[in-house]
């Protein structure tokens, strides 16, 4: 009787511990999802409307009301790899883009960089 309680007492001992090895994780995404070609399309001289549009409502609100600034922030935590996070800050001057602060990478255009198709 003593034989099988221990042989079922190491038995799920044994199962606890390997259970640590695999454990699956659920991606994390919280945030607005930033496209660099909608970041690149946003100019100074373009009204809150037209940013709405191309990037959606903006996450966090600005923090004093004086100041006319919105914050996208995107952040991706998957199960398995690096962190994800991108931020975008876009700065509007008598109701129009002043100017823009991110980190998100911006895309080649094309036309500054042809790509060979001869190959």
């Amino acid at each position: 009787m003593y034989k099988i309680l221990i042989t079922i007492a190491v038995a799920a001992s044994t199962l606890t511990a390997c259970s640590g090895f695999n454990q699956f994780r659920l991606d994390v995404q919280q945030g607005n999802v930033i496209d660099a070609t909608d970041v690149a399309r946003v100019q100074p001289g373009m009204t809150p409307g037209q940013v709405r549009f191309l990037l959606g409502t903006p996450q966090l609100d600005a923090a004093f009301k004086s100041e006319d600034r919105w914050d996208y922030v995107y952040y991706r935590r998957p199960g398995i790899g690096p962190t994800e996070r991108q931020r975008v800050s876009v700065y509007f001057q008598d109701g129009v883009v002043a100017y823009i602060d991110s980190d998100v990478p911006q895309p080649v255009a094309l036309e500054d960089h042809p790509v060979d198709m001869d190959d």
